[in-house]
């Protein structure tokens, strides 16, 4: 069974690096440029444009903006489950302050050059906190382009949960400190984490891995 792996919004595959996924088959997905008025379906397709259509048994697991597009790659590719990871599952469950960015075009200002430059002041209430964690940080945003940014903000701000088919299901993870996507709107999480932050992913680490170990291996029972 192949586990393909999606870091959040501006981050990059080193978000999952204190995840243990020993003995597993897992590869790793980072972002591509996006291409003019390209919407996020058409994206997903290029994102996983190499991967056979006939494999059967695989599994996502996105972090944040990853497991939207997870959603998104799993209404054209046969998928076995979604794994959420501090991620939404439904337009509800994203914040007034995202869905307003597209109306008023607020995403246009948001540059890696600004996120990197100001993230000591909103940082913190993001679990952005100590100097590793925001090393790591603006390393990530850095490598990003200030068009993919722009671009991935956008397409969350218009996010519409796509119907997945029933026998894809969606496992969804979630702290009760995140910030960014407060659990008092996330309707019946799989996979409550207490305590856990926006980067629970990152600072957690052995209670995500516990967590997607037992339900990879309830689906192989």
């Amino acid at each position: 069974m192949k586990i393909y792996l999606l870091p959040g919004l501006g981050f990059d595959c080193r978000i999952f690096d204190r995840l243990d996924f020993k003995g597993l088959d897992v590869e790793y997905i980072n972002w591509i440029e996006p291409q003019q008025h390209e919407n996020i379906r058409e994206y997903s397709k290029r994102l996983f444009h190499k991967l056979p259509e006939t494999e059967a048994g695989s599994i996502l697991i996105g972090h944040s903006f990853g497991g939207i597009v997870a959603q998104e790659i799993a209404t054209w590719k046969r998928v076995e489950k979604v794994i959420l990871i501090s991620s939404v599952k439904a337009r509800s469950e994203i914040p007034g302050y995202f869905r307003i960015l597209k109306p008023l075009k607020l995403y246009k200002f948001f540059t890696k050059e600004l996120s990197i430059r100001t993230v000591n002041y909103w940082g913190p209430k993001h679990d952005l906190s100590n100097a590793e964690v925001l090393e790591l940080f603006k390393s990530m945003v850095g490598r990003q382009s200030n068009n993919y940014l722009q671009w991935a903000l956008k397409a969350l701000s218009a996010w519409h949960a796509p119907s997945l088919p029933e026998s894809t299901p969606v496992f969804q993870i979630h702290g009760t400190a995140d910030k960014t996507f407060p659990i008092s709107l996330i309707k019946n999480p799989n996979a409550v984490v207490e305590g856990g932050t926006h980067m629970m992913v990152y600072k957690q680490p052995d209670s995500i891995s516990e967590i997607i170990r037992k339900e990879i291996l309830s689906g192989l029972q």
